[in-house]
């Protein structure tokens, strides 16, 4: 049994062809829930 790929509204960066490496990213609301999991 495989597991299915998770499919969103926004596509990953990969998708999108952006290189972030070396740069520093913004995340807003990281005071709680999702944002908050992303910046730790």
């Amino acid at each position: 049994m495989t597991t299915p790929t998770p499919q969103g509204p926004v596509p990953n960066s990969a998708a999108l062809g952006l290189d972030l490496g070396g740069r520093t990213a913004l995340v807003t609301g990281a005071a709680s829930g999702i944002g908050r999991a992303c910046a730790l």
